[in-house]
């Protein structure tokens, strides 16, 4: 399914993203509110990482999890989705779309 290799690329964001949504985790079971710092951050350094990585993407998986890669990996969707997805206010505090976008962006296959 996930065919991570463990690069510095990989460790580096992949512990960046899963930082981000863990505090965002904590931020909401502690019935906080951060005002969307987080989501800031996260947007002002991974949404440039995916401009700078500017990778094409063949999803070949059928079915649910095809749709779900495609969602995060899709060319203007992979800004899009963790964008809205973090941004809803509760959701965005559960939800871990910083990791899934980073995720799937760093297992996604080249098309040349």
């Amino acid at each position: 399914m996930f065919d991570l290799k463990l690069t510095p690329e990989t460790v580096i964001m992949l512990t960046y993203a899963l930082m981000l949504d863990f505090a965002g985790l904590i931020v909401t079971v502690c019935v906080l509110d951060d005002a969307g710092i987080l989501d800031i951050v996260g947007m002002l350094t991974i949404f440039p990482w995916l401009i700078i990585r500017n990778k094409r993407v063949t999803v070949k998986e059928g079915g649910i999890m095809g749709k779900v890669k495609n969602l995060f990996t899709n060319k203007y969707l992979k800004f899009l989705t963790p964008a809205i997805g973090e941004l809803t206010p509760v959701l965005g505090g559960i939800g871990f779309f910083w990791t899934a976008t980073v995720l799937f962006n760093i297992t996604e296959t080249d098309e040349e």
